[in-house]
């Protein structure tokens, strides 16, 4: 066996099947070690002879974690670079190729709708702040899902979605497209669609892609739409040689039309796969586990039915806190105090954060922090706060992984091993 076969090997014998196994999905809980399952997957399939790095695609959701999962294989000793990407980029890719090879001009790839839908909005007097951002939602989650204006409707009232602007998105699904086509330009859900019409319109075309293509595995399969689905079902077509890692239960991209059922149902969409399942959580103390199996445990029927299986391989740790607080207001203001009351030394070394579900609450928070007075238990140079938006909103479970023996105890004193990035005069971070 090749040296870097022995080293996969070693390190990974508390989770053996998911790298030498078929063909197969893995639905693996927080903490459980998915991205290394798949980066060691690679690795071992390309040291043992079993697939070719020049075939292999490694579909995920960032350009950051499509680089770091390149960085990863790399330094497991694979030296042929793996194509890894974006579905966005890799459609986006296949298309200039296409648009090149058949003499088409390429058109212009917006990044983001807004401005196109604000024009939209404003010609049509229905523009108000409020009503853009909830149109924006409404029409971000209905196009990833791939709605048009005669199905969308029917579709959201299927979905148990109750915005009032439903009954608008026909209209302004049309007048967005009409717009498109006048200015040259199409979204990146369009990237999709077009990539999967052409693929399915040229069987020469698809068999080529599935040929460069041959090994497909995604990372974070919880998170894909069904556009993405699309595009993956188009890709692996007439063939099994597909490894998805996920969680149904870590899903966070709703808001763009991510559908976990998806996953959920995956040996029903892929019967001739074996679903491997990794319930053990390599990252967070028996204590977290539980408070997030509980939580589970009440999130619906296919997630609460994995939730009992989940179980820690670390120590015993603190135990969780929960507070309850009769408004948003009331929370600020406690966190605020809690705060007040930590140990400065913590602050001063921005060992302090806070962490909230959404923007809305971090801007409610830093209010809250931003009214300390001067005579507070927080020294000024202490009381700086930064908000910082991440792409991904944190579940405390998450967030909470390197909380186990080194936690500082006590009452809201939330400290982590290795800080988030943030402004280097920052003492209080509040994340969402």
């Amino acid at each position: 066996m090749p040296t870097c076969c022995w080293s996969i090997s070693t390190q990974t014998n508390d989770m053996p099947s998911p790298l030498h196994h078929g063909r197969s999905p893995v639905l693996a809980g927080a903490g459980s070690g998915k991205t290394r399952v798949l980066t060691r997957r690679v690795a071992w399939r390309i040291a043992t002879g079993d697939a070719d790095a020049t075939h292999t695609l490694v579909l995920t959701f960032t350009r950051e974690a499509a680089g770091e999962l390149r960085r990863r294989i790399t330094a497991l000793g694979i030296g042929t670079p793996v194509d890894a990407g974006t579905f966005h980029s890799t459609a986006l890719a296949l298309l200039r190729r296409r648009w090149e090879d058949t003499n088409r001009r390429a058109p212009t790839v917006l990044d983001d709708r807004r401005r196109l839908v604000t024009e939209v909005l404003s010609e049509r007097r229905d523009g108000s702040s409020a009503r853009t951002e909830e149109i924006l939602a409404e029409l971000n989650w209905a196009l990833a899902r791939g709605f048009g204006p005669d199905d969308v409707v029917a579709g959201a009232r299927t979905a148990g979605r109750r915005s009032p602007v439903i009954t608008s998105l026909p209209a302004i699904i049309e007048d967005y497209a009409t717009l498109k086509r006048r200015r040259g330009v199409i979204d990146l859900d369009d990237v999709l669609t077009i990539a999967v019409r052409e693929l399915e319109q040229d069987p020469d075309l698809a068999a080529a892609t599935r040929w460069r293509h041959r090994h497909l595995l995604v990372d974070e399969a919880q998170d894909l739409n069904p556009l993405q689905h699309r595009f993956l079902d188009v890709l692996r077509r007439d063939s099994d040689d597909v490894f998805l890692v996920g969680d149904p239960a870590q899903a966070i991209y709703g808001f763009n039309g991510a559908d976990p059922t998806l996953l959920d149902d995956i040996d029903q969409r892929l019967p001739t796969l074996e679903v491997i399942r990794l319930p053990v959580n390599h990252r967070c103390t028996p204590q977290i586990v539980a408070a997030g199996a509980h939580v589970l445990a009440h999130g619906g029927a296919a997630v609460a039915a994995r939730a009992g299986d989940l179980r820690s391989a670390r120590g015993d740790g603190p135990g969780v806190a929960v507070s309850t607080f009769a408004d948003a207001d009331a929370e600020a203001a406690a966190v605020a105090a809690d705060v007040a009351a930590s140990d400065p030394d913590l602050i001063r070394a921005s060992r302090l954060a806070v962490l909230a579900r959404t923007n809305r609450q971090c801007i409610d928070i830093v209010a809250a922090l931003e009214g300390w007075g001067a005579g507070d238990a927080a020294p000024p140079a202490s009381r700086r706060v930064t908000r910082r938006t991440r792409s991904r909103p944190a579940l405390v479970g998450s967030w909470a992984a390197d909380m186990g023996p080194r936690h500082g105890g006590g009452r809201g004193r939330w400290q982590r091993a290795s800080r988030p990035p943030a402004c280097r005069r920052c003492r209080v971070r509040v994340l969402s």
